[in-house]
């Protein structure tokens, strides 16, 4: 169940991502784009590379664990997937927390932010309960030790 629940998770987070993040007057952009416009904001140095290798870095992450767990490693697909959902999660809370800015000419979109977050959440979750559910390996025999 936990495994679903991350999955649901990974696949919002990343359709969060392509949801509008910034709105200039009638236009508005994802993520992506965003991370397109870091040299206006002076970030076109080695922070910046770091910022936008991170970020585009997630779906193929996502991918990561979604194939981990396929070929039966879900320990460390949930691994992943609590990076992912700390990453994502992160600059997602960071953006929803600046809030909708309403009547400015220049302010960040809550539909992008806010699925971001959700999925990141149901990732975390997810995937925090595949790491605490019990291995049912264990054969136990009759009045003996499993």
């Amino acid at each position: 169940m936990g495994a679903a629940v991350a999955a649901v998770g990974l696949v919002t987070s990343i359709t969060g991502t392509f949801l509008p993040w910034l709105k200039s007057g009638s236009t508005t952009r994802d993520s992506y784009e965003v991370l397109s416009l870091r040299d206006l904001a002076g970030l076109d140095g080695v922070a910046g590379g770091v910022v936008t290798s991170i970020w585009v870095g997630l779906t193929p992450l996502a991918m990561a664990a979604v194939a981990l767990h396929v070929v039966r490693f879900p320990r460390i697909a949930a691994c992943v997937g609590l990076l992912f959902g700390t990453i994502s999660g992160t600059v997602a809370l960071l953006a929803t927390v600046q809030g909708d800015s309403k009547g400015a000419l220049v302010g960040i979109s809550i539909a992008g932010p806010v699925t971001t977050l959700a999925g990141a959440v149901l990732t975390i979750v997810g995937a925090i309960t595949v790491l605490t559910s019990t291995r049912r390996s264990a054969v136990r025999t009759p009045g003996g030790n499993p």
